[in-house]
């Protein structure tokens, strides 16, 4: 019975198929070349239509499959939905397949489907970026040769239209590629600028779009979305990728230095990148980030200015930017670190009531790095002449062990190192009897350090 009522329902579907295809401009289906090379074949190419159609409609892809295939295969130029519903069909099936092999064989069929729809439809640029995201999707590396190939051409064709999301996945395949050994260094680095290059242009095209208005507004300001998450994508993946070396950031940047000069979004690219591939003394990161500071005062371009100077061992210039970089910022924990890194400096000068109050800036925005109680204590254990007596200079290492203990107190982290400068300082500790005769307080009475130190502690031996 159920048979029978299949069969009926398909003749009717091809009796008003056939009827509406006279109708209007339409050419009737049985003379139509699209559906097939002849009557009999279009009228069965018809029919197929509509089964798969209603079977796609209800989501029974199985049974969708077979009637489908037979379109695909006797008329393939019927419409371009049977490849976007031919592409769904098969993902579906992907899905839901346990075995490993019938699921490459599905997979193997979706690539099909979109060479010919490429061959029949043409859209070539926008078919290889869906057929390489779905291979990449199930493959994964294992297949990176095949879809960096892909959406390089993809790229290429779609220019300023170019997905973000596929300019992400041709630099993840590049990457894998440099790190599997099947592509050198350069071909990294080319690859770099050529995402970089397509997202720029798509930044543009959808700014356009949105500054148009209308119908397309939306979608251009969601995509630009996206091109900003895939610009960052790009730089990790470049950056951490081991082949952004000095030399090969430095040979793609410098030659573009002048025609950016005033390019603010350029400089703080470049001045990103050096820093982070610790490329800081070259000749290309003092430039950038001079002028990048010169046009946009920021915490940022005046901490990488700073730290460069610090390096060049140019003090007052490095001083100066610390000051900036610390007043500008706004973010705690990053001005805790300015703060902490500016005392490094003023301990380099011997400036150890400077390094204190930097210190101790540091530790107010970020009471959780114990970093800050070790410079302090450095600085404490570093100073002389303090006291009348010989044994009274040797107090100082009393006030340096109390900032080592506070620093792993506040930072488990540097637990090892913090009893390291213990140990070593303990050493350094007053002689018992000598102080006794010269100071006249014993082991655990309250004693305070003198000159700029003027700290009280514990007397220990």
């Amino acid at each position: 019975m159920k048979a029978k009522i299949i069969k009926s329902t398909t003749a009717v579907i091809v009796l008003l198929i056939t009827a509406i295809s006279t109708m209007g401009q339409g050419i009737p289906i049985h003379i139509d070349p699209k559906y097939g090379k002849d009557s009999i074949t279009r009228m069965e190419c018809a029919k197929n239509i509509s089964l798969y159609s209603e079977f796609y409609k209800q989501e029974n892809y199985k049974d969708a499959l077979k009637p489908w295939h037979y379109v695909f295969e006797n008329c393939p130029q019927a419409s371009k939905n049977t490849y976007i519903k031919g592409a769904v069909i098969y993902k579906n099936l992907i899905a839901r397949e346990k075995s490993e092999a019938v699921k490459n064989q599905l997979i193997d069929s979706l690539m099909k489907v979109y060479d010919q729809r490429i061959v029949y439809f043409a859209d070539k640029g926008t078919v290889l970026s869906y057929k390489a995201a779905d291979l990449y999707g199930y493959k994964g590396d294992n297949a990176a040769a095949d879809v960096n190939a892909m959406l390089k051409q993809a790229m290429e064709l779609e220019g300023k239209e170019s997905k973000a999301a596929i300019v992400s996945i041709y630099m993840q395949t590049a990457v894998s590629l440099y790190k599997s050994t099947q592509i050198d260094g350069n071909e990294v680095i080319n690859a770099y600028t050529f995402s970089i290059e397509t997202l720029e242009k798509a930044k543009a095209y959808n700014k356009a779009l949105v500054n148009q208005g209308g119908k397309y507004k939306e979608r251009g300001e969601k995509e630009l979305e996206n091109i900003e998450t895939a610009l960052n994508n790009v730089e990790a993946l470049f950056s951490e990728s081991g082949a952004a070396n000095c030399d090969a950031l430095i040979a793609i940047f410098e030659p573009k230095c002048v025609e950016n000069n005033n390019n603010i979004d350029w400089l703080k690219k470049v001045t990103k990148l050096l820093d982070k591939n610790d490329c800081t003394e070259s000749p290309l990161f003092a430039k950038a980030s001079e002028q990048l500071y010169k046009l946009d005062p920021s915490a940022e371009s005046a901490h990488n200015l700073a730290r460069l100077f610090l390096k060049k061992q140019k003090f007052d210039k490095a001083d100066k930017y610390y000051e900036e970089a610390s007043r500008l910022e706004e973010d705690p924990t990053t001005k805790a670190l300015y703060y902490y890194e500016w005392s490094t400096l003023a301990m380099a000068q011997e400036n150890f009531p400077k390094v204190r109050e930097l210190s101790n800036l540091a530790l107010k925005f970020n009471p959780n790095d114990g970093r800050p109680y070790l410079m302090i204590g450095r600085a404490y254990a570093s100073t002389k002449n303090i006291g009348q007596e010989d044994v009274e200079r040797k107090s100082v290492y009393w006030v340096a062990v109390d900032c080592f203990v506070k620093a792993k107190q506040a930072d488990t982290s540097i637990t090892v190192q913090a009893n390291e400068l213990i140990g070593t300082y303990n050493q350094h500790f007053p002689n018992k009897e000598e102080w006794f005769m010269a100071i006249g307080t014993g082991e655990g009475d309250s004693y305070t350090v003198g000159g700029w130190i003027n700290v009280s502690t514990k007397v220990r031996f």
